[in-house]
């Protein structure tokens, strides 16, 4: 059994709205909650992450290097 304990690397004033559990998988990685049912204290999966992320391209080129 392993297990990790990760402490939160942007502590700040700014209120946390929506939590991810991203582990790059796609296999059962979706809340199975409603949007409703969705509060600051779900966490979320990969599949429930839509956002579009814009990086400048020096940053995605390397990134993706």
């Amino acid at each position: 059994t392993r297990f990790i304990v990760m402490g939160n690397l942007f502590c700040s004033e700014y209120p946390i709205h929506r939590r991810f559990d991203l582990k790059g998988s796609s296999h059962g990685r979706a809340t199975d909650k409603t949007e409703e049912e969705i509060d600051e204290t779900t966490t979320l999966k990969d599949l429930d992450l839509n956002f579009v992320f814009r990086l400048q391209s020096n940053w995605y080129k390397n990134l993706i290097k």
